[in-house]
Formats: C-alpha cells, sequence, structure tokens
C-alpha cells in the first residue's frame, strides 16, 4: 500500500468518524431534555454508614466534650455550655446502653 492510498483510507475514515459523530451529537441535541442532562451528570449522595460507637470511642467524645464544657464556663459562655451538656447528655446514655 503507497503513502497516497493510505492517505485515502485515513481520510476515509476519519470522514465516516465525523459523519456518525456529529450524527450522534445532533440526535442527543434534539431528543434531550434539560432535566434528563440533569440527571445523567447528577450525582448520588453518598450514604453515610453509621459507625457503631465503641466504649473507647464514646469516652474520647466524652472527655472532649467536658474539656469544652470547662473551657466556655471559665469564659461564662452559658449558651455554648447549654448546647455541649445535651451532646455530654447523648454521650453518657450511649454509654450507658453499652
Amino acid at each position: 500500500m503507497t503513502k497516497k492510498e493510505m492517505n485515502e483510507l485515513a481520510d476515509l475514515i476519519v470522514d465516516k468518524l465525523l459523519t456518525t459523530y456529529i450524527r450522534e451529537q445532533s440526535t442527543w441535541y434534539t431528543n434531550s431534555t434539560m432535566d434528563d442532562i440533569y440527571s445523567q451528570f447528577k450525582q448520588k449522595p453518598k450514604r453515610k454508614t453509621k459507625k457503631k460507637d465503641t466504649e473507647s470511642e464514646l469516652l474520647g467524645e466524652l472527655a472532649k466534650l467536658l474539656t469544652k464544657l470547662e473551657y466556655h464556663k471559665e469564659k461564662e459562655e452559658y449558651e455554648v455550655c447549654a448546647e455541649l451538656q445535651i451532646e455530654i447528655d447523648k454521650v453518657n446514655e450511649k454509654l450507658s446502653k453499652l
């Protein structure tokens, strides 16, 4: 096969590929709605697996919360203390269930 024949073959292949590509794109653009396009690219939210808390993790969390509580008590930030106390109660409840 000569270079001229190879170039003619390459031109035919590229022409066929481009023709098919353009035809597919025009079909896609005329048939697709914005909802179709959005749903195609929309990422599904990843499910968070609920990790079962171990006693040591809960105790670590409790220690962290108690430290924060003392810090905010010293600064007299009682609203933050109330929120922290709610979290502490939740951790204590989980610990009592173990």
